[in-house]
């Protein structure tokens, strides 16, 4: 279970914070999660600081966003794990330990959508330092989360040559000292005001790079651990959307001729042109969604995304109808 542990004072805090508000106003401000989820951020970062070449106090407010950018990072996978409504993450999970104080907007909010319980937790966990995350990701991850990542491999690598692919993390105990050693400086920059600067610039260059390279091995250990043969290619990836949209097809049409058994024949063709206009939308959601203009060269993917989504809700929808039948 989740067990996310607060002092007093930080618990009062929250008690104040207006959740909904906060993911909303942080959901407008995101152009796209798959660029906005704080690697390519910790990237540029890394690759800002290698083209540092005087002394400056301001370099280390490197550091202050590199700190950002992970936590960005690790709320961003907390999210996509708890609403990927996989029950092996879901029952990991303890919401009377979170430190979220319910009320009843926020419940209605849950209710209306406009947050998902996987934005609640991953706004409300506490990731400030480098224990915190590794205990946050291990208890809902159940597996021991530091040695997920000190042997995370690139995924193509791992295909090709198994456990021979060399590791993200060259050196363990060095990238994860200074993923320790980043955390501590933030605070100090963040909360002391020195007027000497408190961090040599080779230092901020090797920190940052250790903080990057932390957050890719996390991010190819725990999409390893999801799931070990995920798809790596754009063809590999719309093979498989495919595959589960053939299979939602499957089960859409079996409840479709369940349900037309049961109700009157004058019900029969109000039922099928509501689903013929259904499988239009569907169509035209799929085009619009595919198009160069709205994804690029992912477009084919993301068409074929946007029907298992529409297919999944029409699923739950029409089975509905078929309970409410046979009630």
């Amino acid at each position: 279970m989740l067990v996310v542990c607060l002092t007093q004072r930080e618990e009062n805090v929250s008690t104040k914070r207006n959740l909904v508000a906060e993911i909303e106003e942080i959901r407008n401000r995101t152009l796209s999660p798959d660029w906005d989820n704080g690697i390519t951020k910790l990237f540029l970062l890394y690759n800002q600081t290698i083209n540092l070449q005087q002394e400056d106090e301001q370099q280390a407010y490197f550091l202050v966003a590199t700190v950002a950018a992970i936590e960005t990072y690790f709320r961003f996978e907390i999210r996509s794990l708890v609403d990927s409504g996989d029950d092996q993450y879901i029952n990991n999970l303890r919401l009377d330990n979170q430190p979220i104080k319910w009320s009843h907007e926020l419940l209605l909010a849950l209710h209306g959508k406009r947050v998902s319980l996987g934005e609640l937790v991953g706004r409300s966990v506490r990731l400030n330092n480098l224990d915190a995350i590794s205990e946050t990701m291990r208890q809902l991850l159940q597996t021991d989360f530091l040695d997920l990542v000190k042997s995370a491999r690139d995924p193509e690598l791992r295909r090709k040559e198994g456990l021979n692919a060399s590791t993200i993390i060259r050196s363990a105990g060095e990238t994860l000292s200074h993923v320790k050693r980043t955390f501590e400086l933030h605070h100090i920059i963040c909360h002391e005001a020195h007027l000497t600067p408190m961090v040599r610039l080779e230092e901020v260059k090797e920190l940052c790079h250790s903080c990057y390279t932390f957050v890719l091995a996390s991010h190819y250990g725990i999409a390893f651990h999801k799931n070990p043969k995920a798809p790596l290619t754009l063809a590999e990836a719309h093979d498989a959307a495919n595959a589960r949209v053939r299979a939602l097809e499957k089960q859409i049409k079996a409840v479709e001729e369940l349900i037309i058994s049961k109700i009157p024949p004058f019900l029969r063709n109000t039922f099928d042109a509501m689903q013929q206009a259904w499988r239009l939308y569907v169509e035209r959601e799929a085009e619009f969604n595919a198009s160069t203009e709205m994804n690029g060269n992912r477009g084919a993917l993301y068409g074929r995304l946007a029907v298992e989504s529409l297919y999944g809700k029409r699923l739950q929808e029409i089975n509905e109808y078929a309970r409410r039948i046979d009630a």
